[in-house]
């Protein structure tokens, strides 16, 4: 009862913290198509959208170690756990100088990079920069102190929105790239906190960071965290590329309903990866202990959350539309609610398919996901041009992700339940 009351503490908790932040990114939407107009707001967020793309850069080390930390405590058994993080963060700052170049190299090829070149070097070096800090959520997230890590998150997007509010009461004018700066410099304090308060909570001694044999020593969880970076790149092309397509393949008006319909039912999305989050970890302590009965109530309490938020999502799906056109203020119109049922669909599938992946990711069983993924990956883009050839419209890309995770869907539940079977 104990372990359960701090589950649903943290789910209560985390659940509070980024409904908060996603209300917040609500309001803060609308400032920005007044501060910026709708065009430069669809720069804004086809420029921003490919932040997600950094994350590949640590090779799913940070997942990996998420799992080590969660099992380090389960075991009370926490002789290796410096030597992993300092490895891990060793290889992370390796990665930044990598993901540095990548950026320079991309800024040559990558179309909105070229045109709004100044912007992308406001937003993105001082991110890249910080990149290391962001293993700090990995660890924080395997302490369980996911009330902790919402938490600075949502002071960041609060000081985001105060920001804003202040442009527009003109207490400070800014243009499209000083609100960049503010945005960079809000991310980086932000991932800065987190990792601070990640290390102290371990005692981590920061001159480990500085012994280049912990490198060595951390090789076979970066290993296994190769695996979860291929899932991360295929996810990636399966769920964060609408912006991306929908600028290539419609108008910027699109790209505007795309990101405004997306971000609703992304809020969704939001309150059931905190479920994920806080499932995870349970997950890894319950593996750790061989506790066969928990696992199997773990499992059945997913499927019922997901079934509940899929009942969710159907009703919310008819009054998008008005939302919309009040949250806009009717800068932005959906003309025709056919567009926005890809999107609930997706959602749908989505939150099933998780509650079978997230089993898999704590026993690191990767290998049916990847192929799956990888295959889906591929058709990504070719299965969304022919929905946009026939008039799919904004739901396109939304209805191709949901399409093609369909298979992965059925085998994770199913691959899933064996692995808690073979405990």
């Amino acid at each position: 009862m104990k372990v359960d009351y701090k589950v649903i503490r943290s789910i209560f908790g985390s659940t509070i913290f980024k409904l908060s932040g996603a209300a917040l990114s609500f309001i803060t939407v609308p400032l920005l198509l007044k501060t910026l107009g709708t065009s430069d707001y669809a720069v804004w967020v086809t420029v921003t959208a490919l932040l997600a793309w950094l994350n590949l850069f640590d090779f799913g080390s940070g997942y990996s170690l998420k799992n080590k930390v969660t099992e380090s405590y389960a075991n009370n058994d926490k002789a290796n756990l410096e030597v992993l993080i300092s490895g891990t963060l060793q290889f992370y700052i390796l990665m930044t100088l990598i993901l540095f170049v990548t950026f320079i190299i991309s800024t040559l090829f990558v179309n909105v990079f070229k045109t709004h070149l100044l912007l992308a070097y406001i937003i993105y070096i001082p991110i890249i920069l910080s990149f290391p800090f962001t293993l700090g959520h990995f660890i924080i997230q395997g302490l369980k102190k996911f009330n902790l890590f919402n938490s600075i998150l949502f002071v960041q997007n609060f000081f985001w929105l105060l920001i804003l509010i202040a442009n527009k009461y003109k207490l400070i004018e800014f243009d499209i790239y000083k609100l960049a700066l503010y945005y960079s410099c809000l991310y980086v304090i932000a991932n800065l906190t987190i990792i601070i308060c990640s290390l102290k909570t371990i005692k981590f001694r920061w001159a480990q960071i500085f012994n280049f044999q912990n490198f060595k020593s951390s090789k076979t969880s970066l290993i296994v965290g190769t695996r979860f970076f291929i899932l991360q790149v295929s996810s990636l092309f399966i769920y964060s590329i609408g912006n991306i397509l929908t600028y290539n393949n419609l108008t910027l008006n699109n790209v505007a309903q795309f990101d405004t319909v997306n971000k609703i039912f992304l809020m969704g999305m939001t309150v059931f990866n905190v479920v994920i989050s806080v499932f995870w970890t349970e997950i890894s302590h319950a593996k750790a202990l061989k506790d066969k009965k928990k696992l199997i109530k773990l499992y059945n309490q997913l499927l019922l959350i997901a079934f509940v938020f899929s009942i969710g999502a159907c009703i919310i799906t008819f009054f998008v539309p008005f939302l919309i056109r009040i949250w806009t203020n009717k800068a932005i119109l959906i003309s025709n609610a056919k567009f926005v049922y890809p999107f609930a669909f997706l959602i749908i599938v989505q939150s099933f398919a998780y509650c079978g992946a997230v089993f898999l990711n704590a026993f690191e069983k990767l290998k049916g996901q990847i192929v799956l993924s990888i295959i889906a990956a591929v058709l990504m883009i070719p299965l969304s041009k022919l929905l946009f050839s026939l008039s799919v419209g904004i739901g396109s890309v939304p209805l191709s992700s949901a399409i093609l995770t369909l298979p992965t869907l059925i085998y994770v539940l199913f691959k899933s339940k064996s692995c808690i079977n073979e405990v």
